[in-house]
């Protein structure tokens, strides 16, 4: 089931809804939780037991790590010896457990599957089931650990509250990345279903929900026509149009998802962070990942690229560490060189912004013009091997958009050309020229009742619109999942 199912639009979300506001206020979490675990179900069924797994390590080791940090900071001795400052061998030792299943799961199979394929050629194919959203839980759950852990947030002690933390629907797929401290005055029900609130959050929500029936899945028509093109038969137009279509797919699909991620968790009275910020206007790659799946970006650097010492310790130590950031961006997607060739790409676009010193210069307007066209080529070349279905066919794309072979669209891109998905790509190809400092989609926090108000009221004008439009798109388009539901 998934926010763009007929099932969960006119099934799942109003009963969860009205039963919400039917029950008493005491029992709301547990409702939600019932509700978020049953939504788990229908799409995976008995994989809920490998996030239950995840949730009982997590939610117990950190409570177990706060032990031993509070022990640890007390002026005790053991044999006249006193005791480590800090319970970092707890905290890794949770981390590796967590870590299990998506070990087992996401790693295990294509390492063993490379293994096998190398000493026993032509060996079968082994698909494995990969639990939905178990990246999402796993460093949901690493998150809170570690906060707790350190000691910058106290752990939790309902293990209702935290359930819900973990499998809370909006967000357990595929993000936004919330961490605890950022909800935790929700969780303890100090929270409203307001007008304002429901006002915001279904506007949000039909704005995500555009975004991904109508302008995704129309761009992924053409794009995966494209990208199945034979190789070597592809013209420059086949390879640029499957290109463009690809970077608009991915961005308004994961974006999409988010503004509905983020509308559902309003209706009942959450504030998730912003996920996305006009990514694909940036002037430069640091720019680009400081608006492209933010929260990531932000669980990357807070949990990896610190820790390893980032920019404080000299040139090469602050290098090594965005190198080795960048490779665990990229095996989290997914342990394939297509992922690999892509996070290099970006790796190295960063090492030569720093090493230029370009990132710390603020340009003029039509240097900053000339760099957005830059890294706009940029990003749309990069996604090339994320989509292609190999790095072989990455370079076939690549080949054909840069040494302008001649010829119209291959015939499988032509007929997927229909004027309702060419309107489509028009509305996509915007994103490249939007004004840097646009959000896309502003809010205010309204007075003292807490609610949420709009910074731009044309937002909820166009909202029943665009509702229509996407519930049309639903219903008439074959079911397509969220590309981030694989990670």
């Amino acid at each position: 089931m998934v926010f763009s199912s007929p099932t969960f639009l006119f099934l799942f979300l109003p009963l969860t809804l009205l039963a919400y506001l039917l029950v008493p206020r005491s029992g709301r979490n547990a409702c939600l939780l019932l509700a978020s675990i049953a939504f788990y179900v229908w799409g995976a069924g008995g994989h809920v037991f490998v996030l239950l797994y995840v949730a009982v390590v997590s939610f117990y080791g950190a409570r177990a790590a706060g032990r031993a940090r509070t022990r640890a900071l007390e002026p005790t001795t053991v044999d006249g010896k006193p005791l480590p400052g800090a319970p970092r061998r707890e905290i890794a030792a949770l981390i590796a457990l967590v870590l299990v299943p998506i070990a087992l799961y996401k790693y295990l199979p294509p390492v063993t599957q490379f293994v096998a394929s190398t000493a026993w050629p032509g060996a079968p194919q082994v698909h494995w089931a990969l639990p939905l959203g178990i990246s999402f839980f796993t460093f949901h759950a690493i998150s809170y650990v570690v906060d707790a852990g350190r000691g910058d947030l106290p752990p939790e002690q309902s293990p209702r509250d935290y359930l819900l933390y973990l499998f809370l629907f909006p967000h357990q797929i595929a993000g936004p990345i919330v961490r605890y401290s950022e909800i935790v005055h929700e969780l303890k029900d100090s929270r409203e279903v307001t007008l304002g609130n429901a006002t915001y959050g279904l506007t949000r929500f039909a704005w995500g929900l555009t975004k991904k029936a109508y302008i995704a899945d129309s761009a992924g028509i053409v794009a995966d026509a494209a990208f199945g093109t034979p190789g070597g038969s592809f013209s420059s137009s086949t390879a640029w149009i499957g290109a463009l279509a690809y970077a608009i797919q991915i961005y308004f699909d994961f974006s999409g998802y988010s503004d509905m991620a983020i509308g559902l968790a309003a209706i009942f009275g959450f504030r998730f962070p912003e996920n996305f910020r006009s990514p694909y206007t940036a002037a430069g790659p640091a720019e680009f990942w400081r608006r492209w799946h933010m929260t990531l970006s932000r669980w990357f650097r807070d949990y990896v690229y610190i820790p390893l010492g980032g920019n404080r310790h000299g040139i090469r130590r602050e290098y090594a560490a965005l190198l080795i950031t960048f490779l665990l961006t990229s095996l989290w997607h997914g342990a394939t060189w297509g992922f690999l060739v892509w996070g290099g790409l970006h790796s190295l676009a960063l090492l030569a912004e720093r090493v230029t010193g370009l990132h710390r210069k603020t340009p003029g307007m039509l240097l900053t013009a000339l760099r957005r066209a830059a890294m706009a080529t940029f990003v749309v070349f990069s996604w090339v091997p994320f989509r292609a279905p190999t790095l072989t066919g990455a370079v076939d794309v690549w080949q054909a958009m840069f040494t302008f072979q001649g010829g119209e669209p291959s015939p499988d891109v032509y007929i997927t050309l229909t004027p309702w998905n060419e309107l489509a790509l028009m509305l996509g190809l915007l994103v490249f020229l939007l004004p840097r400092n646009a959000t896309g989609f502003q809010l205010i926090h309204g007075g003292h009742s807490g609610g949420l108000t709009f910074r731009y009221p044309l937002a909820a004008v166009t909202a029943p619109a665009l509702l229509a439009v996407a519930v049309i798109s639903v219903l008439w388009l074959d079911f397509s999942p969220f590309l981030y539901f694989q990670f």
